[in-house]
């Protein structure tokens, strides 16, 4: 008998031309690190935290999720300097995409008994799902010109966004209206489908891509640690991160213990509203970025995030005022998707092309690193909350002024001019 030969499509997203193909792509794959991310800080922390699990306990857990994410930095060596069969990047994102999914299956066949069990599916996942991360992120530096990606970086957080609005407020939901096992499993189903996108996938050929010598690699690296603009925006990302991971256990504990929200009404808050607010703020935000720059967008958009916190030390009866909550929380989530992606823009700016990935992977550890931190420390953050959202809202005027003066002691990039009234 002959052979059947399997000829799968390929399609390319080089070229100006094929601007469209290149943000679907790279925004389908950090939908699908969305989805788990959502499930893990939103779903799976108001479950456990209305089955009477402790703060420090739901923040120890939350940090085996983002733990693996501050040690990107690792991945981008790896993915820059071995070459698979296949492609650069594309045999990379394969690999994570199988093990997401496996690990996901893992996830389904418990259940809410045993925190540690979960933490441990959720630490093997986020490895995975951070490998991915690195090497999307190092395709999207591959193939995107300067021009997209202040546009780009908001399109891709956006979906992350979205991802993380089907994992929290659409798993929550799922959950309470069928059981555990579906609602996971669905998510390991709509992972697995998005692997279809790097599937298909035709890289640039190798002679296409820039290549350097160690000893440019070298003094490039040298001249880059000599810059402020990179301690600065260094400085941001070991920041951003911690305002918000300080304070996600204690809200959860105390709108569900003391302030009368339920589990699911509390994960379809943040997970719904507050989720599409962040990605309508990431989204805009990018554009705010491309036509203002990251320095005015951060400071402005951390400064309305810590007034609005600001609101509840001033009036403490409004913690029992749903509406007030719940309209703060999508202002909040909004600020804080413009303050991130006006982040990725900057740590962009400074890497140079020697170094983009590995550059730019290390800074978002380093983003990641702080929002672990932020989850190990939440138990030190004072229970009372008053106290413990004034300490947050000063965290974040901080960030708005470090974002700044990163935008500022560098090189400006070219900004576009807003469109006409």
């Amino acid at each position: 008998m002959g052979s059947f030969p399997l000829n799968l499509p390929r399609y390319e997203i080089e070229g100006p031309d094929r601007a469209t193909r290149r943000l679907v792509v790279v925004a389908a794959l950090y939908l699908a690190q969305g989805i788990p991310w959502g499930f893990a800080t939103i779903t799976l922390a108001a479950l456990l935290a209305e089955q009477g699990v402790d703060a420090g306990t739901i923040g120890q857990m939350l940090a085996a999720v983002v733990l693996p994410w501050s040690f990107k930095f690792v991945g981008g060596p790896l993915v820059d300097g071995i070459r698979l069969p296949g492609g650069r990047r594309r045999p990379w994102i394969l690999i994570a995409q199988m093990g997401m999914v496996a690990t996901l299956l893992g996830l389904s066949q418990g259940g809410l008994g045993s925190p540690d069990q979960l933490t441990a599916w959720l630490l093997a996942h986020n490895i995975f799902a951070a490998l991915q991360d690195v090497a999307t992120d190092a395709l999207a530096v591959d193939v995107m010109p300067e021009r997209e990606r202040g546009r780009a970086n908001g399109i891709m957080y956006g979906a992350k966004y979205g991802g993380t609005a089907l994992g929290g407020a659409g798993l929550a939901l799922l959950i309470q209206q069928f059981d555990w096992s579906v609602g996971t499993l669905a998510q390991a189903g709509v992972v697995g489908a998005i692997g279809a996108v790097p599937l298909f996938l035709r890289e640039p050929k190798p002679d296409q891509l820039p290549q350097s010598s160690t000893t440019h690699w070298i003094s490039t690296l040298g001249d880059l640690l000599n810059k402020r603009s990179f301690w600065w925006t260094l400085a941001l990302c070991l920041m951003i991160g911690l305002p918000s991971a300080l304070l996600t256990p204690l809200a959860n504990t105390l709108f569900i213990e003391q302030y009368g929200w339920t589990a699911t009404s509390w994960a379809v808050l943040n997970g719904g509203p507050g989720v599409i607010a962040g990605l309508v703020g990431a989204v805009a935000g990018g554009f705010l970025v491309s036509w203002y720059g990251p320095g005015k967008i951060g400071i402005l958009a951390a400064g309305l995030h810590a007034g609005t916190m600001l609101i509840f030390p001033l009036s403490p009866e409004l913690f029992h005022d749903k509406d007030v909550v719940s309209l703060t929380l999508v202002v909040q989530s909004a600020a804080a998707g413009a303050v991130t992606v006006g982040s990725f823009t900057l740590a962009m700016r400074v890497a140079p092309p020697a170094l983009a990935a590995s550059c730019f992977t290390a800074l978002m550890a380093m983003q990641n690193l702080s929002t672990t931190t932020g989850y190990w420390a939440a138990d030190r953050l004072p229970s009372e909350p008053t106290r413990a959202w004034a300490i947050v809202a000063g965290m974040w005027l901080f960030v708005g002024v470090v974002s700044w003066l990163a935008d500022r002691s560098g090189p400006r990039g070219e900004l576009r001019t807003p469109p006409a009234q």
